[in-house]
């Protein structure tokens, strides 16, 4: 004879809002980004063209470093954790600031500021959405 479980009963987690789980792909999407840029780096500093080879080794370990920190960020936001929300909104901010760079001076590219802005838009409108922030609530409350 099989047992019907009621909900209150389940151990499992509540589903992750829509647009959580949207924010998160975006992010995974900059984080394969960061990760290659940093190839590019590297790549440049292999081919000789750095001019400061520890400026460039530099350069390529933080950028990794950034591309694994962001991608572990979406693997959380994925799985629906508090702190994920916070470092997210942070990097987004830090992207914004980097989009805004983007425009003048040397080596300005018109389009990938515009393409760090709509991605920061994106997620940061769908991690201040109504459910994202309901869900964040209830997290608090219950104690998760």
């Amino acid at each position: 004879m099989t047992q019907i479980q009621h909900p209150e009963e389940s151990n499992s987690k509540p589903a992750l809002p829509k647009l959580l789980g949207r924010a998160a792909a975006v992010v995974f999407v900059e984080a394969v980004a960061v990760g290659a840029f940093a190839l590019y780096l590297l790549w440049g500093l292999l081919s000789g063209q750095a001019k400061l080879a520890a400026a460039e080794l530099t350069l390529v370990v933080l950028f990794a470093a950034a591309a694994v920190w962001v991608w572990y960020i979406g693997v959380s936001l994925r799985r629906g954790s508090r702190w994920a929300r916070s470092a997210a909104i942070f990097w987004q901010t830090c992207q914004l600031f980097l989009a805004s760079q983007s425009f003048t001076g040397r080596g300005a590219n018109v389009v990938i500021g515009v393409l760090l802005i709509a991605s920061s838009i994106w997620v940061l409108g769908n991690l201040f959405s109504r459910s994202v922030i309901r869900d964040s609530k209830d997290d608090v409350e219950s104690g998760r």
